[in-house]
């Protein structure tokens, strides 16, 4: 037996059939989720129970079985209730809950709270489908609404937490379209195999990695037309249907930017395209000693500390190897491990260990530079010595994607895609914590737990993630020193 179409579901099917088809007759396939997707989990559900609170009449169906939750939202309705969050509804074989349904002098108003401070696509479309199954037994519908988070609520007043958007004229133009997407749907569903849907960048990364990219991808090669540097997807996917997947089956005539033409090279002749030249005159600007510096950021749907706003980020953690004129390295790190703001005691014990003199490498100089740009203007009488260590800045990603490239490197220059081919006997691997993305989740699991061992073991993982971070880099400056 099928089970339901819910609203997770919908939108998947839209964005793709055949992620779709699998959810539905083989979900065990699917990618374990991840520390930083967990996250983002806890997160909306954080959201939503401040959103609740802005509604105090409201009634919580909490039942998790869908019968009865269907049931006991239509006994609230009947004895008058006017306010009820995750509101239970069946259309056939699909099941829907609204987050929250106001009574109004003109009926009920359907309101989704969204862990965002901006209006997406996806909004519309969960709207638009919650009030096609509400009008189908007809419960009359006055307004379709969104609760997001306000960009100007300032912690610790969190009374402006949220703001409503109204999006009903959006949300009916679009419902009409909802009626014949279930109707695909359960075409789709009831196939006995999954539906053959074109791969692409942004339709299975976009936007997060779906769960079964890894299925429908293993036939695609390590270097296809899909790691071809900056390549837009409507490119790569018109090759792709072409099936053309492989380099060496790339059309002569294809446009390629030089920096496409080298990585493409490469792959067709095995062999790494290193301009030796150009990578001594960019390692010559660098002073000692030489820092080689990370950050570990989160920020937070709703704000945690004095000054802050939905989704400000803030660092909790970094590491600092250094490199001395004599050979000599040195490791720095700091990681705040109580719930209070970690900034002043971050930068404090960063200026403690960046010298005011030397070069300060990074792996994406963004990153680093808004970090240490967002420290200077929190704290001004830290300011210049942060801005000094700004303007040190030194990227060593840009330098990699200028003059290295690599076959193995895969069309990538982030960090994990570099170091196992330039440096293979380091390796994240063998970590808890291999992704930044699940360094701030785990930052918050250390915060929350009850547990002083659970605590000490997650501290453990945070630091050795950030000093290997460093620590890859270091390595590969040697590599590129014999380049």
């Amino acid at each position: 037996m099928l089970s339901y179409l819910t609203i997770a579901k919908y939108l998947n099917g839209i964005r793709c059939f055949k992620r779709l088809w699998y959810e539905e007759n083989i979900p065990e396939t699917a990618a374990p989720t991840s520390l930083s997707q967990q996250r983002l989990f806890d997160q909306r559900a954080e959201v939503k129970n401040h959103a609740y609170h802005q509604f105090p009449d409201g009634l919580h169906i909490t039942t998790e079985n869908s019968e009865i939750a269907v049931q006991e939202t239509e006994n609230a309705m009947r004895r008058g209730e006017r306010c009820l969050f995750e509101a239970a509804f069946r259309l056939n074989r699909t099941f829907v809950r609204c987050d929250i349904i106001q009574k109004d002098k003109n009926g009920w108003r359907i309101i989704e709270i969204r862990a965002s401070k901006r209006v997406k696509k996806e909004y519309y479309l969960s709207l638009a489908l919650l009030k096609h199954v509400l009008d189908e037994q007809n419960i009359s519908v006055s307004a379709t609404q969104l609760l997001l988070l306000n960009g100007e609520c300032v912690y610790p007043e969190l009374s402006n937490l949220f703001v409503i958007e109204d999006v009903t004229d959006t949300v009916s133009l679009i419902q009409k379209n909802v009626r014949y997407d279930l109707q695909s749907f359960e075409m789709i569903l009831n196939r006995e195999v999954a539906p053959n849907v074109l791969i692409g960048k942004n339709l299975c990364n976009l936007p997060h990695v779906c769960p079964f990219k890894a299925r429908c991808w293993e036939a695609v090669p390590k270097n296809s037309v899909f790691t071809i540097p900056r390549i837009r997807d409507p490119e790569a996917t018109a090759l792709a249907e072409n099936g053309i997947f492989h380099l060496p089956d790339l059309p002569t005539d294809f446009p390629l930017t030089p920096t496409q033409n080298i990585y493409v090279n490469s792959v067709l002749n095995n062999k790494p395209t290193i301009n030796s030249s150009a990578i001594r005159q960019e390692l010559a600007k660098l002073r000692y000693p030489i820092h080689f510096l990370d950050f570990e950021a989160d920020r937070p749907a709703i704000p945690m500390f004095e000054g802050f706003t939905p989704y400000q980020e803030f660092p909790f953690q970094y590491s600092c190897h250094v490199l001395h004129p004599n050979g000599e390295l040195t490791h720095h790190e700091y990681l705040h491990t109580n719930p209070t703001d970690p900034s002043l005691p971050l930068a404090k014990s960063l200026l403690s260990h960046i010298s005011d003199r030397g070069s300060v490498v990074v792996y994406n100089a963004i990153f680093e530079r808004g970090i240490l740009k967002q420290l200077a203007e929190s704290f001004p009488e830290y300011a210049p010595a942060l801005q000094s260590i700004a303007n040190r800045l030194w990227d060593q990603m840009v330098l990699l994607r200028k003059h290295y490239e690599h076959p193995d490197f895969c069309g990538s220059r982030s960090l994990k895609a570099v170091l196992p081919v330039l440096v293979p006997q380091l390796s994240y691997k063998h970590l808890d914590i291999q992704e930044g993305a699940d360094a701030p989740a785990a930052w918050n699991l250390m915060l929350n737990t009850n547990s002083e061992s659970e605590k000490q073991t997650w501290i453990k993982h945070l630091q050795a993630y950030c000093k290997m971070d460093t620590l890859a880099m270091v390595e590969i400056h040697s590599v590129l020193l014999a380049s």
